[in-house]
């Protein structure tokens, strides 16, 4: 979940709808008819994503919609994205999450952690651990639900220490999960959104596998540079062991639920990220290989796994099995929407040819040139963009004009997109940024001055780090 619910705002809305307005209407970009009309969509909902006006849902069901009417594209079109691979490897993703979710597999890794007696008693161990929880869960689990997991366990603990324990542990919350997300590619929705818009524009994308070999340690050690920046907040605090074990009680005996999600989530993941290893050695060419690759791609696996738990029992009373129809309805469907709609509107910018020209007037004002110079701009784009409205509408904004970029500069865009992607992770000044940094600003224990004098610190230091790490390892 990358949007949390907004009431609608008729003044940002009205200006939004203006601003659309007045660049259909008005002559002098110099663009073709189709790229003047979608210059207009892009305006309306970046206006409307970045100030919330309306659900960002909504927004993303409008996309094609206008791109209907405005002759950008036909229905078929304008409604591919909906139905792309990849918002079905999200929707597989989520059924599974929810299947740990309601059966209590999340609490039970969380309190395990957190109710250590290596943990307990040391301020500084308890801030590490929400880290690598934080960090290890949202590679699998969206960012909200693994904030939103974290934080009772954090404000209890936490609040047996010094006020700048909390402060540090809550912010911890927030900024683990956002970072973890980057692991894998289903870790955070911008890593689904910026590998297909690069797919369609190159006919290649990293393997599930080549992804976490290169972006699960950068994860590690952004998470843990975190951290260590973080524990300067939690100096002079102690929690009393025996009132630790009381905040964060045992979550009693496994289910069978339990026991049974375990091996089905391990064979997700194998089935994930085999094909990848397979396909940097000598069985690549394999007919049987090939055959998997094709048979069983990575947008199948989670809904083939997901399927299953509808089938597997939970071992309650009344034959329930561990994934009833109860999970359509609390899917995230907003996300799903978000996607088709992003996906939509980076198909009208490169067919209208929108995409390119911005590219075009970017190129021409850039300071520096070459692969550096474009993945140092897209990593920037990508960062300040994140800062005003969530991460997944970040992906669909800036990852089609990089990419753009990238073919009129002449250079390979796989570096640049991939930079942007990343970079759309590390919003963390503000709580509008993104859900994780919202829930944590709801409790009225972090204030903004508090947020964004850390923010701004992990954001500069995640320009550079992600630069580096791109220009070096991709």
């Amino acid at each position: 979940m990358e949007d949390l619910p907004r009431r609608f705002r008729p003044l940002p809305a009205l200006l939004s709808v203006v601003a659309a307005a007045v660049v259909l209407l008005l002559p002098g970009f110099g663009l073709e008819p189709r790229a003047h009309a979608t210059l207009a969509i892009l305006v309306f909902a970046a206006g409307m994503w970045m100030t919330e006006s309306l659900p960002i849902p909504v927004t993303a069901l409008a996309i094609p919609v206008l791109g209907i009417v405005l002759g950008v594209t036909d229905a078929k079109g304008a409604f591919a994205g909906f139905g792309d691979p990849i918002v079905f490897l999200f929707f597989g993703t989520f059924l599974l999450t929810d299947a740990a979710a309601v059966h209590g597999l999340n609490d039970r890794l969380a309190r395990a952690v957190l109710g250590a007696r290596s943990v307990q008693g040391h301020p500084v161990r308890l801030l590490w651990a929400v880290a690598l929880l934080g960090c290890g869960i949202s590679a699998w689990v969206n960012n909200t639900a693994t904030t939103a997991l974290l934080l009772p366990l954090a404000l209890a603990a936490g609040g047996l220490g010094s006020p700048r324990l909390l402060t540090g542990v809550l912010l911890m919350a927030a900024y683990a999960p956002s970072l973890g997300g980057i692991a894998t590619p289903v870790g955070t929705a911008p890593n689904l959104i910026g590998l297909r818009l690069l797919e369609q524009q190159t006919g290649a994308r990293p393997s599930f596998a080549e992804w976490c070999a290169v972006f699960a340690p950068l994860a590690i050690i952004s998470t843990a540079a975190t951290a260590w920046m973080m524990t300067l907040r939690a100096r002079g605090g102690a929690i009393a062991p025996e009132t630790a074990r009381t905040a964060i009680a045992p979550h009693g005996p496994w289910t069978r639920a339990e026991r049974t999600l375990i091996p089905v989530f391990i064979a997700v993941v194998l089935l994930w990220i085999t094909p990848g290893i397979l396909a940097a050695t000598p069985l690549a060419s394999a007919a049987w290989v090939k055959t998997w690759q094709t048979r069983l791609p990575e947008a199948a696996v989670p809904l083939a796994g997901a399927l299953f738990l509808f089938v597997l029992p939970a071992g309650r009373a009344g034959g329930e099995r561990i994934l009833d129809p109860g999970a359509f309805r609390r899917v995230d469907w907003g996300t799903l929407l978000l996607f088709g709609g992003g996906l939509s509107l980076g198909a009208m910018m490169f067919e209208s040819g929108l995409a390119r020209a911005i590219g075009e007037a970017i190129f021409a004002h850039m300071p520096v040139q070459g692969m550096a110079g474009i993945v140092l701009a897209s990593t920037l784009m990508a960062v300040l963009v994140s800062e005003l409205t969530s991460n997944t509408a970040s992906a669909s904004l800036v990852v089609p004009v990089v990419l753009a970029l990238s073919q009129v500069a002449g250079v390979d865009p796989v570096k640049p997109a991939l930079a942007a992607t990343i970079g759309c992770s590390f919003g963390f000044m503000l709580p509008v940024s993104t859900p994780p940094n919202a829930l944590v600003y709801s409790t009225g224990r972090v204030s903004i001055r508090e947020m964004v004098a850390s923010g701004i610190l992990l954001d500069l230091g995640g320009i550079a780090l992600v630069f580096a790490w791109v220009m070096a390892f991709v």
